[in-house]
């Protein structure tokens, strides 16, 4: 299989998860394919981290990230016109690949490309402006197999360039108007060259290995590309009328697909150096490397819908904490909140709202309040205004209540203090639970609706205890030389999990609520966050850090199928 196809075939980069194969969606690229601005003063790309992909623009210093593209499929492949008004692109929404335009701003969207032709068209892909902005390049099997075609701007006038038994793609451009290429009509992938209609083509790059992506400076005197001589693909330069070839990019990382700057003063690519596909830019002569775009983010505070086929959890993959809801397997991430802040602690009521976390109409560091909302993210309402920080919120098992934790500032140890509050589902003035300068935090309701679970630290460290709600009265519920925290009570009340640092770390546990005898149920995770049972009592979803980012999980309760429904570094497909 040609290099013209490396991009189908290194998405499948599968991590195994310590203790257990966890179990998901294959992990992609994140940050890729860049084409500059005219100006210079920006890029457009790809990137997977929401789910599906979707076209983004950042400045070239990396401040300033947008989204350009909002769909349930791929968008891919972007190119900026000369001009400056349009990107082309290629996109999955019809079912197949079709070439489209979009204006900077995200509007005005324009399909080029229809399935005409000899056989059903699967795809066109990979476009290119030519430097007169009047015609778009782009490769298609709508003959019968991958060739080379050309396309008016607005569509019209499509026409056939190559016509081979190999496999013809990736065209670029030359500033003079030849249409540089990959093909591997040789056997293996090389970079040819031929005029813009299709005549004179010939060999410009052949080496040992397979060489692809190349683009030629503005200046045309030099080609850069990628080649797999060396193992992985690095990034070469070379004159354009022969010469040696120098290695931009180190052999300890693999990179893709440069992109001139209009001047020919600089190159973006992108690059798995930091651990997965980000887009750096350098200088022509390769110093002056630095890294644009950052994508990891965390997944926390997972929670099942009534009926378990949606988990509800909050992320910071739009840099901004909100909540988001996917399907069970890990699928189908869709935000439900906008705003500024840190939206978090996302729960379902049995009703299907759901209760949230959120500091969206103040401005003052510490003052958060409880909102609730629709599964789909509609009629957001907030519930509590009580001054502080207002969170953790935990729904009664019939959702007429619910508990939470509020936080007032103490500048004398510059820390809060933590008390538990009781609020109507619907409303009205929070009842206050706990008092004392112990720190009550993270509430979990017995399943009879009688009593709560918590943890406070009145001896010096996090322990766990059980309220009687009629009563106040309190007890502790374990107690270990570690700090035990965020309970959460299975649904026949007889054991609580949480997490605890009794073993070192921060370790999952399952306690036996009438021995007070517990169990460590995953190994190699820490675990953080209260986690979440099924209905049945035979999983639990739980958050933990990995490999750098904090990421969902989800597992048996006798410790197998240990799974990961999030992907903080790859996004998911």
């Amino acid at each position: 299989m040609s290099v013209m196809r490396y991009a189908a075939m290194l998405v499948v980069l599968l991590v195994p998860c310590p203790a257990a194969q966890a179990q998901g969606p294959a992990p992609v690229f994140l940050n890729i394919n860049p084409s500059w601005s005219p100006d210079g003063r920006q890029l457009v790309f790809e990137s997977a981290r929401n789910g599906r992909t979707a076209l983004f623009i950042i400045n070239a210093d990396g401040t300033g990230e947008r989204r350009l593209t909002w769909n349930r499929a791929d968008d891919t492949h972007p190119d900026w016109s000369p001009d400056g008004t349009r990107i082309v692109f290629d996109s999955n929404r019809d079912g197949v690949w079709n070439l489209y335009t979009i204006r900077p701003d995200g509007t005005d969207e324009r399909r080029l490309t229809h399935p005409e032709g000899t056989v059903p068209l699967t795809f066109a892909r990979h476009p290119a402006w030519s430097p007169d902005g009047r015609t778009i390049a782009f490769d298609s099997d709508r003959d019968g197999d991958e060739e080379l075609y050309v396309i008016n701007a607005d569509g019209t006038g499509a026409r056939r360039l190559t016509s081979t038994p190999r496999r013809d793609g990736h065209p670029s451009w030359t500033r003079d108007g030849r249409i540089v290429f990959s093909t591997d009509r040789t056997g293996t992938s090389d970079v040819w060259v031929m005029q813009a209609d299709g005549s004179s083509p010939h060999s410009l790059v052949a080496l040992p290995g397979s060489e692809a992506g190349a683009e030629v400076s503005p200046d045309g005197a030099t080609v850069v590309y990628f080649s797999e001589v060396a193992g992985r693909a690095r990034l070469y330069r070379r004159p354009l009328r022969g010469g040696d070839a120098v290695a931009l990019t180190p052999d300890s990382a693999t990179s893709y697909e440069s992109a001139w700057s209009r001047d020919g003063r600089f190159l973006a690519w992108y690059s798995d150096a930091p651990g997965r596909f980000e887009l750096f830019v350098m200088n022509a002569d390769g110093a002056g490397v630095r890294q644009l775009t950052d994508s990891r983010y965390d997944n926390a505070w997972p929670q099942w819908s009534p009926d378990e086929s949606r988990i509800v959890f909050a992320s910071t993959r739009d840099r901004d904490w909100e909540v988001y809801s996917m399907r069970a397997d890990g699928s189908d991430a869709t935000r439900l909140t906008w705003s500024p802040g840190r939206d978090a602690h996302p729960w379902f009521l049995p009703n299907g709202r759901i209760v949230f976390q959120s500091p969206r109409n103040y401005t003052a560091q510490g003052e958060v309040d409880l909102y609730t909302m629709n599964a789909d993210g509609a009629t957001q309402r907030r519930l509590v205004t009580a001054p502080g920080f207002d969170g953790v919120p935990v729904p009664s098992p019939t959702g007429a209540r619910i508990a939470y934790q509020n936080g007032q500032y103490r500048a004398a140890t510059r820390d809060y203090g933590w008390d538990l509050y009781l609020v109507d589902s619907l409303g009205g003035a929070p009842v206050r639970l706990t008092s004392g300068p112990h720190s009550s935090q993270v509430p979990t309701w017995h399943p009879d609706g009688s009593s709560l679970a918590f943890y406070a630290n009145p001896q010096g460290r996090d322990q766990l205890f059980l309220m009687d709600i009629a009563t106040r009265a309190i007890r502790p519920v374990a107690s270990s030389a570690g700090e035990d925290r965020a309970p959460s009570f299975a649904p026949t009340g007889d054991r609580i999990a949480f997490t605890s640092s009794r073993e070192g770390g921060s370790q999952l546990f399952i306690l036996d609520v009438a021995t007070g005898a517990a169990r460590r149920l995953v190994d190699g995770l820490e675990v953080m966050g209260q986690p979440s049972w099924s209905r049945d009592g035979r999983r639990l979803l739980f958050n933990a850090q990995y490999r750098g980012t904090s990421e969902v999980f989800v597992v048996n309760v006798d410790g197998t199928g240990l799974t990961r429904l999030t992907r903080g570094y790859e996004g998911t497909r």
